[in-house]
């Protein structure tokens, strides 16, 4: 005992000394005790005796409770250890409200009420989320979290509020409707983005809280995109949170093969342009056959793309549609740079054989029945690298006979050049 004197007075004398950020009664004799009392606390907790730290810093609460933030994150440390000891469910839930009082007097007394908040929403997810009375609580607590920190809430805080969203709106708790579980994928969503942009890996995250969304039955459907934010978006075009709604929504309700997918989809396009996005937009002209729109949003996701992947699937995309277009040899420069990107893949090689072969007839000079099949012999070189059987059948099938080879004085094996646009050397070969 006399060890435990001595300590706590010469941490009373030490802590004396570091004025700053600390404030000490001002009558001496509260003055002393003050100092008393914080130190042997300390020790206390040092010694894991948290419940009875608890009682000193209930003194410091009640006498002096804009001391130090330190009294109230260490009194959090001591609720919660205090909590895993014990089994009384009237105890624990006495210690978890001591536990959100101390974050609110943190706040009343020390500010930094967006960080404080942050910490408490969480705990108080952790306390709560199992019981159904107090999610008006979180619902509370996690408005106020978002609101206050935004992108600068922490990654831990982000599918919490999805979740109890999701508890909340199949409870029929008047305090979460539709819209504001929508609301809030919103909200995260956006969030998510801006943690992205600023180099953060959150895919994991953003899979959770759309996983969330799409497990509440009847929440979104194709009607209520249609009725209740299509028109918002027809009135004003420039709403980009409509729009990013819209968007988001329909991939979840799977009615992305409506018209008001794309005119949403576009206008989130002109104010936040990314490779993902332009190359949805991509895919789904090119399958509607709108060709040109198709090519201007892979070109678009070209210039956004930072992965060589990425990068492919966009070169890949312009070249399909300008092949569409009868951009050939556009299409081939295409293709040639989507191999730059991924070396030895056969989608490239196939779209330039299927150009070779598909100009025959358009190269056809007229001149020389075995120049006007070089196209073939250039198809089949390229369906060979592509790994394409059928096509280099029907490649060989259509290559000048051995006496069309004969008769113009060629000969097999030569190198001979291809016509119009494709302008390359092919080795000679005869139909089989």
């Amino acid at each position: 005992m006399k060890n435990i004197v001595v300590t706590i007075s010469l941490l009373a004398t030490l802590v004396s000394h570091a004025q700053p950020g600390w404030n000490w009664p001002e009558g001496e004799a509260m003055y002393k005790q003050a100092q008393e009392k914080q130190a042997y606390y300390k020790v206390l907790m040092g010694q894991d005796k948290y419940e009875m730290a608890l009682v000193q810093l209930k003194w410091l609460y009640d006498n002096n409770a804009n001391l130090n933030p330190s009294i109230y994150i260490d009194g959090v440390k001591c609720v919660e250890t205090v909590m895993k000891s014990i089994e009384d469910k009237v105890r624990i839930a006495q210690l978890q409200d001591s536990a959100l009082w101390m974050y609110d007097a943190r706040i009343g007394y020390f500010g930094n009420e967006a960080s404080v908040m942050d910490r408490k929403a969480h705990t108080a997810f952790k306390y709560h989320y199992k019981n159904p009375s107090r999610y008006p609580l979180l619902i509370e607590l996690y408005d106020k979290a978002l609101d206050l920190n935004g992108a600068g809430i922490s990654n831990f805080n982000l599918t919490p509020p999805m979740l109890i969203a999701k508890y909340a709106y199949e409870r029929k708790l008047e305090e979460m409707p539709r819209e504001k579980v929508l609301d809030i994928h919103s909200t995260l969503s956006n969030i998510i983005d801006e943690k992205e942009r600023a180099g953060k890996s959150m895919k994991d995250t953003r899979d959770k809280i759309d996983a969330f969304l799409s497990s509440i039955d009847g929440l979104i459907s194709c009607d209520y995109i249609k009725n209740q934010l299509v028109p918002r978006l027809e009135e004003n075009p420039d709403d980009l949170n409509t729009a990013k709604k819209i968007f988001s929504y329909s991939l979840q309700a799977k009615c992305s093969d409506q018209p008001y997918f794309m005119l949403a989809a576009e206008t989130v396009g002109r104010f936040e342009p990314s490779y993902k996005l332009a190359e949805v937009l991509g895919n789904k002209w090119y399958n509607a056959k709108e060709y040109s729109k198709a090519l201007a949003q892979f070109t678009t996701a070209s210039a956004l793309a930072d992965k060589d992947q990425d990068a492919f699937e966009a070169l890949m995309g312009q070249a399909k549609s300008a092949a569409k277009l009868g951009q050939k040899s556009k299409a081939r420069s295409f293709a040639r740079n989507a191999l730059n990107k991924k070396p030895g893949a056969k989608e490239p090689y196939n779209l330039i054989g299927n150009l070779y072969f598909s100009s025959a007839s358009e190269c056809n000079e007229g001149k020389s029945r075995v120049l006007d099949r070089a196209s073939y012999l250039a198809a089949y070189d390229m369906y060979k690298k592509a790994g394409n059987t059928a096509q280099m059948a029907s490649s060989e099938g259509q290559f000048p006979s051995i006496s069309e080879i004969f008769e113009e004085g060629y000969e097999e094996g030569q190198m001979i050049q291809t016509s119009c646009w494709i302008s390359e050397s092919v080795k000679l070969r005869r139909r089989p």
